[in-house]
């Protein structure tokens, strides 16, 4: 759950870094963005603000709150790197930032697997055809991220971003056929909120 603090935080070390300055109503629309993950997360656990805080400074809070920083600053360089790429056309430059990480990811990660877990590593070649719907997507969504990044605020990037909660309860809803609970809904309705307010303070 902290980790999806990243938009504040974001906020602030864009704000540092980058200069970026966003409206009231934009800010305001981040805090109530993260409320709402902070709800669907907490799943209506009914905690008390005492409760809350004193989870918070629990180390895995602490890695989660690190996480959401990271994150951040993630974005905060995907975002330089494509200033930094020469050309015009801001998409192109996002698409290219991305191949070069995807390729550096896909090094690291299958260097470690192979070294670590060689079964693993040739499973996944055995198993290419169901995994590389996932990989295509993935690759999909993080295209839009990356273009994103280059053409609005990243803290902006990040609220929005955050619609995806509201995605993923549908789609358990509609096609998992799970039920939702009370916290769910208002969660939902506090991401909504947050979503329109960044727009309107767009």
């Amino acid at each position: 759950a902290y980790a999806k603090t990243e938009a504040v935080q974001g906020a602030i070390v864009a704000w540092i870094i980058l200069g970026e300055v966003l409206t009231p109503f934009s800010i305001v629309g981040i805090l109530v963005g993260v409320s709402g993950v902070l709800v669907l997360s907490w799943g209506g656990k009914g905690l008390a603000p005492r409760d809350i805080l004193a989870a918070t400074v629990q180390p895995a809070a602490l890695c989660g709150l690190g996480a959401g920083f990271v994150f951040a600053f993630t974005a905060i360089f995907i975002k330089d790197a494509n200033r930094a790429l020469p050309g015009d056309i801001v998409i192109i430059k996002a698409l290219f930032g991305l191949l070069v990480t995807n390729l550096m990811q896909t090094a690291m990660q299958g260097s470690f697997l192979l070294w670590r877990e060689p079964d693993q590593f040739r499973a996944a070649f055995r198993t290419w055809r169901s995994s590389a719907w996932v990989g295509a997507l993935s690759a999909c969504g993080s295209a839009c991220w990356f273009s994103a990044f280059a053409l609005a605020p990243v803290a902006l990037v990040r609220a929005l971003g955050q619609v995806e909660m509201v995605f993923t309860l549908l789609f358990s809803r509609f096609y998992l056929h799970e039920k939702l609970r009370r916290a769910d809904v208002q969660g939902l309705v506090l991401v909504v909120a947050g979503v329109v307010l960044v727009l309107l303070g767009r």
